[in-house]
């Protein structure tokens, strides 16, 4: 046999079987974009119902959360319908209308349905900034842990010195490595595409873990808002090492139990358990409702975690001074606890917000709540406007 030949033929269809791969599971490197330069979440990514047999694959709560579900009044027969309207004229997947736990309206278009798991992108930050409450509320860490407390590798790096408090509000002063919060670089996305990069050693990597430079001076810990995947992976691996226990673990007793989740689902994590908590998370639809009901309910508790929620659900620091000043969030002024704030459309709302157009909207002013998935963001002014005209129902 022509070793040669053999070789050649060896190494391209290794090459296929890593670009097929990575089309279904390499979520991890820089996120896509639509043909007019937003925000874009193909149904491939956006609808995957599995991934490689290292991710974690949670679990039905014990005590499921029911949902009801109630016919609508007049009123709300008009928003539905002009949820209706942009399911038919715009890219979004699902819809999903909320009066607390009451289920009004819920809409799929295909290929997505009721069984699909929709991946919320960034949206899994405030699950992670909810995890990060129950930490803190079982007295495990503090608002003024220091990363490099739990994470030994970041002792004597700026990463190092940021506190969870600076973390949760996006502030830990350091590099955004990437236009789209990303941090990895090309030789890491095919590292993680295999199941090779261990998110450890990448959070504690330069130039991951350097300081950002500002006008004069390196920005400190606090100073600064600056959106990117640093810092929600950081603290994910924090409670982790706090708690003892792997991250997918805290993630199904601290979050998926008690919010009742009802199906199974998936959630991002590197071959050591170490968990993709600026994203990470699958679930049905039907799930995603649940974990909005919870954090409604939970907010409204009078003990550590609904103090925790309600801060987590407000401004926490400054998006910018004005939208032209906002490299994120353009349509936020503000920012909570991995939870974005202060829609310059529908007042007095909080945000978990996806790239490609995954949202979960929380009127903050009632039991009021919007749910989309969609394959692009850049509709989703629309959405808001509707969250705002459902928010403003009695």
């Amino acid at each position: 046999m022509n070793t040669k030949r053999c070789m050649h033929t060896l190494t391209a269809t290794a090459i296929a079987v890593l670009s097929a791969f990575s089309v279904q599971f390499g979520y991890a490197q820089n996120n896509p974009v639509a043909g007019n330069g937003g925000a874009s979440a193909p149904d491939d990514w956006l609808l995957t119902p599995k991934g490689p047999k290292w991710w974690y694959q949670t679990i039905p709560s014990p005590q499921p959360k029911a949902l009801n579900v109630r016919s609508a009044k007049a009123a709300e027969q008009t928003v539905i319908n002009e949820a209706r309207t942009l399911m038919a004229n715009r890219p979004a997947k699902a819809f999903a209308l909320l009066d607390g736990d009451n289920v009004l309206h819920t809409e799929f278009k295909a290929p997505a349905d009721a069984n699909s798991l929709f991946f919320g992108f960034s949206m899994g930050k405030t699950v992670t900034a909810m995890a990060v409450g129950r930490a803190i509320c079982a007295g495990k860490l503090s608002l003024q842990t220091k990363a490099s407390e739990l994470i030994p590798k970041l002792q004597g790096k700026a990463l190092g010195e940021a506190t969870v408090h600076d973390l949760l509000r996006m502030s830990s002063g350091t590099a955004q490595i990437n236009a789209d919060s990303t941090i990895w670089n090309k030789e890491q996305v095919q590292d993680w595409r295999v199941g090779l990069l261990n998110l450890e050693d990448l959070v504690s990597s330069d130039p991951v873990t350097q300081a950002a430079r500002g006008v004069f001076s390196t920005y400190k810990p606090g100073e600064v808002f600056a959106y990117k995947s640093t810092d929600p992976l950081t603290l994910g691996i924090m409670v982790s090492r706090a708690t003892n226990t792997p991250w997918n673990q805290w993630i199904q007793e601290q979050v998926l139990n008690p919010m009742g989740a009802a199906h199974a689902g998936l959630y991002v994590q590197d071959r050591a358990q170490n968990g993709l908590a600026d994203s990470g998370m699958r679930l049905r639809l039907e799930d995603w409702m649940r974990f909005a009901v919870w954090v409604k309910e939970s907010s409204k508790q009078q003990d550590c975690f609904g103090d925790f929620v309600r801060t987590a659900m407000s401004k926490q620091i400054a998006n910018g001074t004005t939208p032209a000043t906002r490299k994120n969030g353009k349509l936020f002024a503000s920012y909570g606890y991995l939870t974005w704030t202060d829609n310059d459309i529908a007042p007095n709302t909080a945000w978990a917000v996806g790239w490609g157009g995954q949202r979960i909207g929380w009127n903050k002013g009632n039991d009021r709540m919007v749910l989309v998935f969609s394959n692009e963001e850049a509709w989703l002014g629309d959405a808001y406007v509707l969250a705002k005209n459902w928010g403003q129902l009695q």
